[in-house]
């Protein structure tokens, strides 16, 4: 399994805006599972900071193989909804906070 794992910044004054685009987004997905079959699972996490005025939320999206991330990529730019989304998401969130990178499982045997 290969990892999609993504950090991004919200401030608080934008949070329940975020909030519904974020439901927006992963209900676009869910509904054209077979276009984003690839996507074996996917978390969304928070943190709130109210001291900083901003809410770090994350992405751990979970995929067989670097082939079905690829796959998914393509399918997320194709998606007329899906771009759609992005740029609304996009105006969102503090500008350049968003950091994403590919993660592969390591020795799942020693796993606890």
């Amino acid at each position: 399994m290969i990892y999609d794992i993504a950090l991004w910044s919200v401030p608080v004054a934008n949070r329940e805006q975020h909030r519904e685009i974020m439901r927006a987004i992963y209900s676009n997905i869910q509904s054209k599972h077979e276009q984003f079959a690839s996507l074996k699972s996917s978390r969304l996490y928070v943190l709130k900071d109210e001291s900083s005025g901003f809410e770090t939320w994350s992405y751990v999206d979970a995929f067989a193989d670097e082939y079905g991330y690829t796959q998914n990529v393509k399918a997320l730019d194709e998606d007329v909804q899906a771009v759609t989304l992005r740029r609304e998401w996009e105006s969102l969130i503090v500008p350049g906070s968003f950091k994403t990178g590919i993660w592969r499982e390591f020795a799942p045997e020693i796993w606890i």
